[in-house]
């Protein structure tokens, strides 16, 4: 036999035999010493002492202690105390009641060692359960440590970044702002959670800025917006505000992270960019018509001049006393000869200002739409315009010029976005493309402005007419006339909600 098998023998020998006849033995001795004076004071205390004997015995030791028990106290009663007495043999008078002793102290016996059965595996499972429990609130202690780390490291870091930096709840609602936002806005903490942020929006900004921050908050998408924030000190700053949403485990948003970059000095140099273009332009056309004009002066200049000499000339030969017809016949002649130079000249210089020949492309119609918006954007946003697109899909390729229809398509929309410049409401310049018929396709430009007053209406496409104060009144001149060049038309109406729609068609040349 092995060393483990005779340790394991050993210990089963231990526990199972002489452990439970130890404590079996040790009850019924206590038993047994304390019935023999009791006796003289009441009657068969055996009985009593000898089940308490078997219920310690299978409550400490367990079922087997108690069946030993059994056997010992049913040993030393049937010879101590069961007739006759000092005897192993049992009286037929007293069988029955050694047998009702017997089996009242095996079930004694078997209650008892179920009841500490329970009691040691209730106990053992609520030992379980509070070092589960204290194991798991070490665990959330651990967590809940790791977490304040986590927030303190974060924190330091977006104190340590320069950069603005701000942060809501699932709801929208600011719940801090780094050291830098705080000391650009002037204003401590407790004056900045929640609503109070938007305070420090511009008040033309704060509309658009709440309505894209309730959809970012909707979608559960980024947000990104330029807008106007106010510095300590009372002054506007231009701002790029982005925000990205953190999600839980589950998908949910936990919260949102956001920052403010300075974009002043881009915005800045933009509307400068801007002026100047505009600037330029404005000298490109004065220059153009400032040219255009002195050169139809200089060259009707002279042909005029030579006009209205001969005209005198002619009159004074009428006037001769007889009337010199031949010379005035002659005079007359000159004269028709420098009013045909005089158109020649008008024909030549108009050429200069004009092509000579027509250029004719497959175009598609919405490309060049999206491409014209996205030359616009920078100055939509400068004037707070927002820009909608509805193309539609069935739209054919035409061929055109596509110079001159984005340029119609330029001079509507520039002429939307001025109209809108007073309106206090959403500014919002809409571009809309449909096929109508075969080969033809329908454009329209409509604005949220103040519309075309009724005053004016008819006269909005007369040359050198303009309700602008430098305007030169040939802009929707130019319009129509590279429309009509393109076998089509252009007119405009009001519409329903307010504001003007510009709409020309374009079809198929044959």
């Amino acid at each position: 036999m092995t060393a483990a098998k005779a340790n394991r023998v050993s210990r089963w020998t231990v526990e199972y035999a002489l452990k439970p006849c130890a404590i079996a033995g040790c009850f019924v001795l206590v038993a047994l010493l304390w019935t023999f004076p009791l006796q003289h004071i009441i009657a068969y205390p055996f009985v009593f002492l000898f089940f308490g004997a078997v219920m310690g015995s299978a409550w400490f030791g367990g079922i087997i202690a108690g069946a030993v028990a059994v056997v010992l106290s049913s040993l030393l009663i049937d010879y101590f105390f069961v007739p006759p007495l000092f005897s192993i043999f049992v009286g037929k008078e007293s069988q029955s009641f050694l047998a009702a002793f017997i089996a009242c102290a095996i079930a004694i016996t078997v209650v008892s060692s179920a009841r500490k059965r329970a009691e040691n595996a209730i106990r053992s499972a609520r030992d379980e359960l509070e070092a589960r429990v204290q194991e798991r609130t070490a665990e959330l202690v651990r967590s809940n440590l790791e977490i304040q780390e986590s927030e303190r490291q974060l924190r330091l870091l977006t104190e340590a970044i320069p950069q603005q930096i701000w942060r809501a709840d699932a709801a929208g609602s600011i719940e801090y702002c780094n050291q830098h936002l705080r000391d650009y806005i002037g204003k401590p903490m407790e004056l900045l959670r929640g609503e109070a942020f938007f305070h420090a929006l511009h008040p033309e900004d704060e509309p658009l800025f709440r309505q894209a921050w309730r959809m970012a908050l909707e979608t559960g998408g980024q947000f990104e917006v330029e807008a106007r924030v106010r510095s300590g000190d009372g002054v506007y700053h231009w701002f790029l505000v982005r925000s990205i949403p953190q999600r839980a485990e589950d998908g949910r948003i936990a919260r949102w992270y956001g920052t403010h970059i300075d974009i002043e000095q881009q915005h800045r140099a933009q509307q400068k960019l801007a002026l100047a273009q505009e600037d330029l332009a404005q000298l490109s056309r004065s220059m153009s018509l400032a040219e255009m004009a002195a050169s139809i002066a200089h060259e009707l200049n002279q042909p005029l001049t030579a006009v209205v000499t001969h005209a005198y000339a002619c009159r004074e030969w009428l006037r001769c006393e007889p009337a010199n017809l031949e010379k005035a016949s002659a005079t007359a002649e000159k004269i028709v000869q420098e009013s045909t130079r005089a158109s020649a000249v008008v024909r030549r210089v108009r050429a200069l200002f004009s092509k000579e020949a027509q250029v004719r492309d497959l175009v598609d119609i919405n490309g060049l739409i999206q491409e014209l918006a996205r030359l616009l954007r920078d100055e939509a946003i400068r004037r707070e315009v927002s820009i909608r697109l509805l193309l539609g899909e069935d739209i054919p390729r035409l061929e055109m010029d596509p110079v001159q229809i984005q340029q119609v398509l330029l001079n509507l929309a520039t002429n939307g976005m001025d109209a809108m410049m007073q309106t206090a409401g959403p500014r919002e310049l809409t571009i809309r493309t449909r096929a109508q018929g075969k080969g033809e396709i329908l454009v329209a430009v409509e604005d949220s402005g103040p519309g075309i007053a009724p005053e004016i209406a008819g006269r909005i496409f007369e040359p050198f007419f303009s309700t602008k104060p430098h305007g030169t009144g040939m802009g929707l001149a130019i319009c129509r006339s590279i429309v009509e060049e393109h076998d089509g038309r252009l007119w405009a109406t009001n519409s329903a909600q307010g504001g003007a729609i510009f709409q020309f068609t374009l079809r198929a040349q044959p």
